[in-house]
């Protein structure tokens, strides 16, 4: 008996171990520009096939964006275009020139497309994977679970300062700063929130 609860006491330490995801169903979002000129709405896909560790799971239609603008006096809709999320970006961010930034995927962090810069004619300007944004031996040192590859900082680790500077602090320290028109960034070591 004593060794049977040896052994299930060593069970649990070793369970404790292991990381897991836990993750609310995908939700519409909408963001609006700052200057109040455009909103975007991201409608989830239904695409889990896509998703990574769901590849027995059906296949669908990604994640869709509508770009609303302000005319004056009501908001109307301008374009809509499918996103590359099969779910749903974690987060979005709308600059004031209509910009859509969809970053990370739902139930994905950190794998597949991680950032993706839409125009408002909603046209890819850039997107990147991780490896477009680490090397391999930064990549190692990042926590990685189940399905997700943690390389933001938790909470509150984007911020759209201005329509040329969106920062995204890392889990490594430091902070990406791109710029939304073009998607070219700078990597800053040791500025991030996250040390």
């Amino acid at each position: 008996m004593i060794r049977l609860s040896l052994i299930f006491v060593f069970g649990l330490f070793l369970c404790g171990a292991v990381y897991a995801d836990s993750w609310p169903a995908a939700k519409l979002q909408a963001r609006a520009s700052s200057n109040g000129e455009f909103v975007v709405r991201v409608t989830p896909g239904g695409s889990m096939g896509d998703v990574y560790g769901y590849g027995g799971m059906p296949k669908g239609a990604f994640a869709k964006a509508e770009w609303y603008r302000f005319n004056g006096k009501s908001y109307e809709k301008v374009r809509e275009a499918n996103l590359l999320n099969p779910i749903a970006p974690v987060d979005i961010e709308v600059t004031n020139a209509g910009i859509l930034v969809a970053i990370d995927n739902w139930h994905n962090l950190g794998i597949g497309n991680v950032l993706v810069f839409y125009s408002p004619s909603g046209e890819i300007i850039k997107k990147y994977t991780l490896l477009d944004l680490y090397s391999n031996t930064d990549l190692e040192k990042i926590e990685h679970t189940t399905s997700s590859i943690h390389w933001r900082c938790s909470g509150l680790s984007t911020f759209l300062a201005s329509d040329k500077e969106l920062g995204i602090a890392d889990s490594l320290g430091g902070s990406f700063v791109f710029n939304p028109s073009t998607g070219s960034y700078d990597y800053r070591p040791n500025t991030g929130s996250c040390k």
